[in-house]
């Protein structure tokens, strides 16, 4: 068996709460559960950073953060037809 940490989280009382609900349900321990909970959601964020998803994400998220600071500073706007009129 591999040594364990401990660390903290804060959560909201409501949260808790549901965790508690299916720890019990599921027979756990609060920290069991979370445990498998961290893991299980480390092992999807990993095949998904895998995919370049991740990648694609923080690409379209900078790309419209550029483009609507243009739009605000009147670099970019739209034409009578709808098309988008670049200034320079």
């Amino acid at each position: 068996m591999r040594p364990k940490k401990q660390y903290n989280v804060q959560l909201e009382d409501d949260v808790i709460d549901r965790i508690d609900k299916m720890a019990a349900k599921l027979e756990h321990t609060r920290s069991q559960l979370l445990r498998n909970f961290i893991l299980a959601g480390l092992q999807d964020a990993e095949l998904i950073d895998k995919t370049g998803v991740f990648t694609a994400v923080f690409f379209s998220r900078d790309l419209m953060r550029k483009f609507k600071e243009a739009i605000l500073k009147g670099r970019v706007s739209l034409d009578k037809r709808g098309e988008i009129e670049i200034k320079k």
